[in-house]
């Protein structure tokens, strides 16, 4: 079980898979006239997953995030930059996601317009019981397809069919509502605001899921251990990168998108001290068993991915449910 400033996430025992993708999640494509084909075969589009992988599987050999950019954009390529900092400095305690190269179905979205997108049920990788999601973006004619996220199908979470115009995956801008009750957007703005409060907002309701309710205790747990001498808070936002969403069969969205989250832990006891280790400390020191002493204000700045289904505006059930998520990686540490 990897560990993230105090937070530990999607651990096998706690996250046993009992929710995955069903057969009928992404139909086998027809015969379809040129305007409704898909950018690519999903025949073909396993040979293009093969050298996406086995480019990343370089660059994760090498820890090379110049590397890494031939065949991963978006936030994948943020997440596994963020690691391998950590990876530099942890060596053989951190270990990079793991990633699963076998699909087990695949839908790509028009050929009509760029960015060309697909998506992707995966086996679960070795040494994980979890299946995952991947996202696959070509951003132009002139670009090759690259690896744009990864997450796990969370326990419970049931990966909803996707809408096919004949042959190709229908996509959804962000900020597109018709028909929904929110824009892919506006559901991951409404995601974080719940994150941040604990409480459904205002004209909108999410179930609860395994990312926030473990980031929830991360937090107490962090608070019970600064006790009277500071406070802990968190902050979510929706990160500046575009969410990738696809039309379902109930009228409804699968919306893959990237958040960031800070903690800030703030020291107001008079001359109290207050000392951080973990990767915190690591990534702070540059030290694997680094330390570092706080007596103001700290910030650790996290990222993360996560997939959420939104309904259909007038559906029996209007709650938003989260489909799937990815680790938090802790990408920078401010002190003071």
């Amino acid at each position: 079980m990897r560990k993230y400033g105090g937070f530990a996430l999607l651990a096998a025992a706690s996250l046993a898979l009992s929710g995955c993708a069903s057969d009928e999640a992404l139909p086998q494509p027809s015969a379809a006239p040129e305007a409704a084909r898909a950018a690519v075969s999903t025949e073909s589009f396993e040979d293009i997953q093969e050298e996406i992988f086995a480019s990343v599987a370089d660059a994760d050999a090498e820890l090379d995030a110049d590397l890494l950019t031939d065949r991963a954009t978006g936030p994948f390529a943020t997440i596994r930059k963020g690691e391998y900092k950590l990876k530099n400095v942890l060596a053989d305690s951190y270990g990079l996601e793991k990633l699963s190269a076998s699909p087990i179905q695949t839908a790509v979205s028009s050929a009509q317009n760029y960015p060309h997108s697909a998506i992707s049920v995966m086996e679960a990788p070795k040494g994980s019981n979890l299946q995952t999601i991947s996202v696959f973006q070509q951003p132009t004619a002139r670009e090759n397809w690259k690896l744009w996220g990864v997450l796990d199908i969370l326990p419970g979470a049931t990966f909803p069919a996707l809408s096919l115009e004949e042959s190709s995956a229908s996509t959804i801008a962000q900020d597109e509502a018709d028909g929904l009750v929110a824009s892919p957007s506006g559901a991951l703005a409404g995601y974080a605001k719940a994150a941040q409060s604990g409480k459904n907002p205002d004209n909108m309701k999410f179930t609860d899921d395994k990312l926030r309710d473990t980031l929830a205790k991360g937090k107490e747990s962090n608070a019970e251990a600064i006790g009277d001498a500071g406070t802990v808070d968190m902050g979510f936002k929706v990160a500046d990168v575009d969410p990738v969403s696809f039309a379902t069969d109930d009228g409804g969205a699968l919306v893959v998108g990237r958040l960031n989250f800070t903690t800030k832990i703030e020291v107001t006891e008079e001359n109290a001290t207050v000392t951080l280790g973990s990767t915190i400390g690591a990534l702070a020191s540059g030290e694997a068993d680094g330390e570092i002493e706080v007596s103001g204000t700290l910030t650790a700045n996290y990222t993360v991915m996560v997939a959420i289904h939104i309904p259909a505006d007038g559906a029996e059930d209007e709650a938003i449910t989260t489909i799937g998520a990815s680790d938090p990686v802790l990408i920078k540490v401010k002190n003071g």
